[in-house]
């Protein structure tokens, strides 16, 4: 349907165009050669001035039907929805933040911390390249700062080397007032038991916070977080699960 208002206005535009910077010129290529007498019959200054005002209302018109055309079109052609990018395919909304740290995980629990649910975990570096998309995040930080006491392991040396050297990330979603302080991986060769413990930071006076009070489970003010975890073997084909035995969602499959 556009095409038509294309095909009246862009003919409609030149002629108006044409009569109002040119109506004489206009007359004598278009309508000279119906009279017999040239001058006597060319239109006088008030007919000209006529003319251009009957082409500038064409002239307006013709824009009004370029707008028609370009609305119309604008509104007919399908719009390509965004495409999610390698962390939302991956991770879910909103993006997560990064734990920029290396570690040594722990093999037990420890009943003053409190373990936050996993909500997905993604092997890496078995069979591809490490998915180094991930040092694009923004590191894991609390109240601005990544210098927190008590923040579970140390800056790493190299960049990408909580990437490179990861077996597996898993992805949690904490408590806002809370940091990660403990991760736990028991292996077996069937299976990949794993749990992240959160607490508050050390507090400045040395006294023993209460984590199970201030980091409780199920709040709406969570932060989601990513945790590369260096195993002592690839996951492979190992089952993958929590510390009371519950199986663990594949990111990109249930996340």
């Amino acid at each position: 349907m556009a095409w038509v208002w294309w095909f009246i206005a862009v003919p409609l535009g030149v002629a108006a165009v044409w009569a109002v910077f040119a109506p004489r010129n206009q007359w004598r290529s278009l309508f000279s050669w119906s009279v017999a007498d040239v001058h006597t019959s060319e239109p006088g200054g008030a007919a000209y001035a006529y003319r251009r005002l009957i082409a500038a209302i064409a002239l307006g018109l013709a824009l009004l039907m370029i707008v028609i055309a370009v609305v119309w079109s604008s509104t007919r052609d399908p719009v390509e929805p965004p495409r999610a990018n390698h962390v939302e395919q991956t991770w879910g909304t909103p993006e997560p933040l990064l734990m920029h740290r290396t570690f040594q995980p722990a093999l037990a629990p420890t009943d003053t911390l409190v373990d936050v649910p996993i909500d997905s975990y993604l092997p890496v570096n078995d069979d591809g390249g490490a998915p180094l998309y991930l040092l694009d995040l923004e590191p894991f930080s609390r109240l601005g700062t990544t210098n927190i006491p008590g923040y579970i392991g140390s800056i790493p040396s190299e960049t990408d080397a909580i990437i490179s050297r990861a077996d597996v990330i898993v992805k949690v979603r904490g408590p806002l007032l809370c940091v990660p302080r403990t991760v736990v991986a028991i292996e077996t060769p069937e299976r990949v038991h794993l749990a992240v413990l959160y607490g508050l930071p050390n507090p400045a006076d040395g006294s023993t916070p209460n984590n199970a009070e201030a980091c409780p489970l199920g709040e709406d003010l969570t932060g989601s977080v990513l945790i590369p975890i260096t195993l002592t073997d690839p996951i492979g084909e190992r089952i993958v699960e929590a510390l009371d035995g519950a199986p663990l969602t594949m990111a990109g499959l249930g996340d």
